[in-house]
């Protein structure tokens, strides 16, 4: 893209626009897009909508704003309220307001820290959710932090897998190389603990999975059916049905509960 060949596409009070290439979109009032856009910058900190698709190197939303099919883009973030309907491929994302992605996730970093859902996959080198968050399809990367809350009904695959419980974590399975599992941070302001208490129901502070599987496997605030893996260490406050390993397990907390332990 030439950038001395395109114009740009400024949107300041109410109105609307075509679609088309541009150098730099940005919508400051009210406005609408109508038709696929593909720019090199693209903003909106007013209330904006693309009716369409975007392509560009770099994607902000900080007031309200909502693209109803695909975003590409090298780094994008929304600090505001925003919703993309259709799926994001990219470099990096990043959310640390209020975000909804429709579609999947598939990129190198994904990043969110507010509240978010994702309606697909989160597939990502690096992904960091911290906050009250929801994914519908699970998660894949190699290096996967979660401090929060998390839900999704399917697994979350990674190299390393560390989750702080702040809320009420589920996950359908867990399959990585190595697990930790960690109470949250007891300094946790008491707003912040207060919303995700009172979304997150019962086993507030727990994690809740049917399969842990792993090489290496640490634990606090689990409940979990099955947990398989070589070296499992489990801490306090588990609740576990069954343990299988095959190299080394221990128990460090008596406030723990294990039914069964097999050696493979």
């Amino acid at each position: 893209m030439e950038n001395n060949q395109i114009g740009d596409l400024r949107i300041s009070g109410s109105g609307s626009a075509g679609g088309g290439r541009y150098n730099v979109v940005s919508i400051s009032g009210s406005g609408k897009i109508i038709g696929d856009l593909n720019c090199e910058r693209f903003r909106i900190s007013g209330s904006g909508k693309v009716d369409g698709s975007i392509t560009t190197n770099d994607f902000g939303i900080s007031g309200s704003g909502k693209v109803t099919r695909d975003l590409k883009c090298a780094r994008g973030s929304i600090s505001g309220s925003g919703k993309v309907e259709g799926s994001v491929y990219g470099g990096s994302f990043t959310i640390s307001g209020s975000g909804v992605v429709e579609g999947n996730f598939k990129g190198d970093e994904f990043t969110i820290n507010g509240s978010g859902k994702v309606g697909g996959r989160i597939s990502g080198t690096a992904v960091k959710l911290y906050g009250a968050v929801s994914v519908g399809q699970g998660i894949e990367g190699e290096i996967i932090d979660i401090r929060g809350s998390l839900r999704t009904n399917n697994m979350v695959n990674g190299d390393q897998v560390n989750i702080e419980v702040g809320g009420r974590t589920e996950i359908e399975e867990i399959g990585a190389t190595k697990v930790t599992v960690s109470k949250g941070i007891q300094g946790r302001g008491l707003v912040s603990r207060f919303f995700l208490k009172m979304f997150g129901g019962k086993d507030f502070d727990y994690l809740v999975a049917k399969t842990i599987e792993a090489d290496e496997i640490y634990l606090e605030n689990t409940i979990a059916d099955v947990v398989r893996g070589g070296k499992i260490i489990i801490g306090e406050g588990c609740k576990i049905k069954k343990i299988e390993y095959s190299d080394s397990f221990e128990v460090k907390s008596e406030t723990s509960i294990i039914d069964e332990t097999i050696k493979l």
